[in-house]
């Protein structure tokens, strides 16, 4: 029956997780990329985005956005990770040229 129960848990547990809202929406730019974080179309201020290096955290602000600059200088695909004070976690990957100035 314990089991049972905790395989009833991690099932709600990872569902909610399916079932966040978060999105990003990558814009990429010279040097890196403009992302932006909203939850069911209202940005979302006081995310932490990353790239997949972890190099270059930063928080959104209060429009959701935060650019990420590239820690390549070649151009290539980004996954990009957002992460919420309540436990919220959204990826996306685009494609980014490099920084070449």
């Amino acid at each position: 029956m314990k089991k049972l129960a905790a395989v009833f848990a991690l099932t709600l547990a990872s569902t909610s997780v399916m079932a966040s809202g978060l999105n990003l929406d990558v814009n990429p730019a010279e040097g890196g990329a403009w992302v932006t974080v909203t939850e069911q179309g209202q940005a979302v201020k006081g995310a932490k985005v990353t790239s997949e290096s972890g190099l270059d955290a930063k928080v959104t602000d209060e429009s959701g956005r935060v650019f990420i600059h590239a820690q390549n200088q070649n151009s290539r695909t980004v996954n990009y990770i957002a992460n919420t004070d309540q436990g919220e976690r959204a990826e996306k990957a685009a494609f980014v040229r490099g920084d070449h100035s």
